[in-house]
Order: structure tokens, then C-alpha cells, then sequence
């Protein structure tokens, strides 16, 4: 069975669509967040077409740290979002099992921050995202 994954966000930016068969995506985004919060970074869900997890799991490598806070790599369900056309588009409107990635602003943080990560596909897709925080 074919699997895709698709990576949503809650914040400015684009959407990465990750499908298999190695291709690549550069994404670059920007979020702002209160000093001391923490923001939800997106959803990520490597499911077939009955909504279920698909075998090879996806992943996410931190590449570049941020300087003023840190980034949180949490596997837990949540809302994928997939192009209407696709066969898992009708997935979109329950909770499937994926990975979240959240950003901790530091107490004492100012001014901006950024970091990157790449989200493997499982399957040889992958993004690579940077990331921007403007910090409130």
C-alpha cells in the first residue's frame, strides 16, 4: 500500500506536501510567539488510504538549534491535511496518528531566533524547514 505524508502548520508559512519517491522540499516560515510560550509548528501524518499509520515511519531531525528557546518532537494524534484529490484527503477531518512539533520561547528571550529541521517521508521524501521566530 502507498503512503504519503502531509505536514500542515499553524503558522505563517507555506505547506509542505512530502510524497514518495525522493522528492524535496525548501521551506521557509515565520512565526511570532510571546517570550516564555510556546508555539504548535505543524502536524505531520504518514497514513494510508484507510487513515491508518503507514509502515515506515516519518522522522524529524533538528538540524539547527534555536539560540533563545528549544524545539519539542512529540508522536500524538492529530489533523493531517492533504490535498483534495488525494485518497487520504478524507482523513483530514478526524485524528490519524502523526508527529507534532512544537518551539518553547525562553523566559528571557528577545528579538528573533531561528532553527531548522528536515522531516523525512519514510519513504524518501523530505522537507527542509527554517525556521524564523519573531519573539514578542
Amino acid at each position: 500500500m502507498a503512503a504519503a505524508l502531509g505536514l500542515s502548520a499553524c503558522n505563517t508559512g507555506p505547506r509542505a506536501y512530502i510524497y514518495a519517491g525522493g522528492s524535496q522540499a525548501s521551506v521557509q516560515r515565520t512565526i511570532s510567539v510571546p517570550r516564555g510560550s510556546t508555539a504548535s509548528l505543524g502536524f505531520a501524518a504518514k497514513i494510508n488510504p484507510d487513515c491508518s499509520r503507514a509502515d515506515s515511519p516519518d522522522r524529524v531531525t533538528l538540524t539547527q538549534a534555536p539560540s533563545q528557546g528549544r524545539v519539542e518532537i512529540r508522536r500524538e494524534a492529530g489533523y493531517a491535511y492533504f490535498r483534495p484529490g488525494n485518497p487520504r484527503s478524507r482523513c483530514n477531518t478526524q485524528r490519524v496518528p502523526g508527529t507534532k512539533l512544537f518551539y518553547h520561547a525562553g523566559p528571557n528571550a528577545s528579538g528573533t531566533d531561528t532553527f531548522s529541521y528536515d522531516w523525512y517521508s519514510g519513504s524518501g521524501g523530505i522537507a527542509h524547514i527554517t525556521v524564523t521566530v519573531n519573539i514578542l
